[in-house]
């Protein structure tokens, strides 16, 4: 059933048409690849034909996609005519381009298949921000980045950015001065959740290959490490290896280069192995309902020290360290209930405690834990039900045998 698509259009982000290219060889294994390239990159850079010949040889098919604001047109996707796309291109567009991506998929093909996202640099990056995707099996990150906000000028000279609207880089290649619109800036302020790696890496549910050249002077190693770190797991260290690991634009061989050929088969060899338990998990469930009662806390303007202390020691009795803690206090981390409603009841009711803790009770806070238990799973006729009966009690305290009759009485 070989499939080859050159050059197809896709609607990306604010509707803007660009290219993508899809592959489907004879003996396709129902895995396909989507390829997701870096910062001033394209679909066909370099060696990423060659990267596509190499998983379509091992029976995988492979998408890759020029990202809609890159920079290239339709007509001339490679040299960077459309410099307005590029000055404005965010990484909240990117995830949109993707997210396009995987529409296109599911109208392609009658069932959907598995997708293993491979990203270079920026777009491991973007790769790694799907770690929540349900629809995607792996994730291998080549030279990935591990911070956005890294990413953007710091200090004086972010002040002169925002004063000025503009600032310039070179491409190496072309020798053009790329712009850069502060807009970009302020998509990533807007934007901080959705685009923290170290948060969808610390709770990620996808199994992810960490790969990155010892020599590389774009990315450094050290991101590699600290991505793996909060994946729980090792990175893969290629020797001598550059930020395109040996491959470079334009490539007139017919081979890969050596260390991109090594990539490749670890990556390779990954996506093929048994899908393992996900290191991740244990660390993921610990601060669930903790952050949740966290972000209740915080939603103040004033905390209280007897409030934190309370988190302490819930932190402590859910297996947190006073450190691991400390980091979960300033940053996100996606909530996970329990999956049995026991538990979840058991959550609710900390949640209670602790809004109740200060003995002051606002609408706010009323409105903040109706919601939680909505996304508990639980019934809101019965929290209702809790939170009005809650006012009976010394210290606003409903026993625990009160509440689960309450919730008992609203399964019937």
């Amino acid at each position: 059933m070989y499939r080859s698509n050159k050059d197809k259009l896709f609607e990306g982000a604010n509707k803007k048409k660009s290219l993508y290219d899809l592959e489907i060889p004879n003996n396709w294994n129902k895995k396909l690849v989507v390829f997701i390239h870096g910062y001033m990159g394209y679909k066909d850079w370099g060696c990423w034909n060659l990267v596509s010949e190499y998983f379509t040889l091992n029976d995988f098919g492979f998408l890759k996609y020029n990202a809609s604001h890159n920079g290239g047109t339709i007509d001339d996707p490679i040299d960077f005519s459309d410099l307005d796309s590029f000055s404005k291109n965010t990484y909240i567009k990117e995830i949109e381009d993707f997210e396009s991506i995987l529409s296109l998929i599911r109208a392609e093909f009658d069932k959907l298949p598995e997708i293993y996202l491979i990203g270079h640099s920026r777009g491991g990056g973007i790769a790694l921000l799907q770690s929540k995707n349900k629809e995607v099996c792996k994730i291998s990150s080549w030279a990935g980045i591990a911070s956005i906000s890294n990413r953007f000028p710091s200090g004086s000279n972010l002040e002169e950015w925002k004063k000025n609207k503009l600032y310039y880089r070179e491409n190496g290649r072309t020798k053009q001065k790329m712009p850069h619109n502060y807009s970009q800036y302020e998509s990533y302020s807007n934007n901080k959740d959705r685009l923290n790696i170290k948060s969808y890496c610390r709770n990620s549910n996808i199994p992810t290959l960490v790969i990155h050249g010892d020599k590389d002077t774009s990315v450094d190693i050290k991101e590699a490490e600290q991505i793996a770190k909060w994946l729980n797991t090792e990175p893969k260290v290629i020797d001598g290896a550059q930020h395109t690991f040996g491959a470079s634009q334009p490539w007139k061989k017919k081979e890969l280069p050596e260390e991109l050929n090594s990539v490749c088969k670890l990556t390779l060899d990954f996506f093929l192995a048994p899908d393992e338990p996900n290191k991740n998990n244990k660390a993921q469930q610990k601060p669930g309902v903790l952050d949740e009662i966290t972000k209740l806390v915080k939603s103040e303007n004033d905390i209280r020290d007897i409030e934190f202390q309370f988190l302490l020691s819930m932190a402590s009795q859910a297996g947190v360290s006073k450190n691991e803690f400390k980091n979960l206090f300033e940053e996100y981390i996606e909530f996970n209930p329990p999956k049995l409603e026991a538990d979840r009841i058991i959550q609710f009711q900390r949640l209670i405690l602790l809004m109740n803790i200060d003995l002051e009770v606002d609408q706010k806070e009323i409105a903040y834990i109706k919601d939680l238990g909505i996304r508990m799973g639980l019934h809101p006729a019965a929290t209702d039900e809790i939170l009005k009966q809650m006012n009976n009690y010394e210290n606003n305290i409903v026993p625990s045998e009160k509440l689960i009759n309450i919730f008992k009485t609203f399964h019937n």
